[in-house]
């Protein structure tokens, strides 16, 4: 247990080239915790020298063990959320993985899910071929009636024709029946 700590953290470190340095943290937060050296030294007046001692003696007493402490805690904070942070992402890798490669469970459901598909795959395939067979039952019809019609229009046409050609036939042979009984109604007269 402890050396997997050990060893996240020597991971951490190493991987972390951007982490500032323990001497510079010390530092800035020395002159954060001490900082009415500063405003002592500013606020006085007078030369160097005795801006200096002022804010020497405004310091009570020097207090680097309670520093180095606040340091220490520093570092300790932001490596433990690091560390947090690195095991969260293996963790969430592991899932992934583990969603990817699939139990038997997720298997079982996999198979089952396959079989439904296919089930269902299977019922579209037979109503599309009902609605084909059914359209192509349509398009025959609707061709069967076209040539009907168009059949049933050539007759018309021919009757029609043959109409025509026995009134005009028929209208001939009233005017010659007409022009024959004016001549015998002529020749009666006359004889």
């Amino acid at each position: 247990m402890f050396t997997k700590v050990l060893k996240s953290i020597m991971d951490f470190n190493e991987s972390e080239r951007l982490a500032p340095r323990f001497l510079l943290t010390y530092l800035i937060i020395w002159c954060l915790w001490h900082s009415q050296i500063f405003t002592t030294f500013i606020m006085t007046n007078g030369d160097f020298f005795t801006r200096s001692d002022a804010a020497m003696l405004a310091m009570e007493s020097n207090q680097y063990i309670l520093v180095l402490f606040l340091t220490c805690l520093f570092f300790a904070g932001r490596i433990a959320y690091f560390v947090l942070k690195h095991k969260a992402d293996e963790m969430l890798e592991k899932d992934s993985e583990a969603d990817l490669q699939g139990g038997s469970d997720q298997r079982f459901a996999k198979a089952d899910d396959v079989q439904r598909l296919m089930t269902m795959i299977s019922t579209l395939k037979a109503k599309l071929a009902d609605s084909q067979d059914r359209e192509d039952k349509a398009n025959n019809d609707r061709k069967t009636a076209i040539n009907k019609q168009l059949s049933l229009q050539s007759k018309i046409d021919d009757m029609a024709a043959d109409i025509a050609l026995l009134n005009k036939s028929n209208e001939e042979l009233k005017l010659q029946l007409m022009t024959a009984k004016n001549q015998s109604q002529s020749a009666f007269e006359l004889s």
